[in-house]
């Protein structure tokens, strides 16, 4: 019976993997630029998304890609003038066969 529960875990790395991007799910928030150095934290934020879907099965790197906002519109909109920083947020669905992108923009 010890083999049952040894197959369950094996099985389990497998699918969810071991490294910080998982099979079947991942969902990241990073920065998407790297210098800090005296950058002001700004008093508004918006999101723009971007999606892309792929074809999985074969070879050929068939995809789609869409946005739902021009960033710069949206930060218009949001009332930012001056862009601070921003971070991107990645949702990944089957090793991307689905990827959704956020981009937060901070500024005032």
């Amino acid at each position: 019976m010890v083999i049952k529960p040894a197959l369950v875990c094996l099985a389990a790395v497998v699918v969810l993997g071991c490294s910080e991007r998982g099979i079947l799910y991942t969902s990241t928030t990073e920065p998407y630029s790297r210098n800090f150095s005296a950058t002001p934290v700004g008093t508004r934020s918006v999101a723009a998304n971007t999606h892309r879907i792929k074809e999985p099965l074969s070879r050929l790197s068939i995809s789609g890609e869409w946005n739902s906002e021009i960033i710069m519109r949206a930060a218009r909109e949001a009332g930012i003038t001056h862009v601070h920083y921003s971070d991107i947020k990645t949702l990944s669905i089957l090793r991307g066969t689905y990827r959704r992108q956020t981009l937060i923009v901070y500024g005032d």
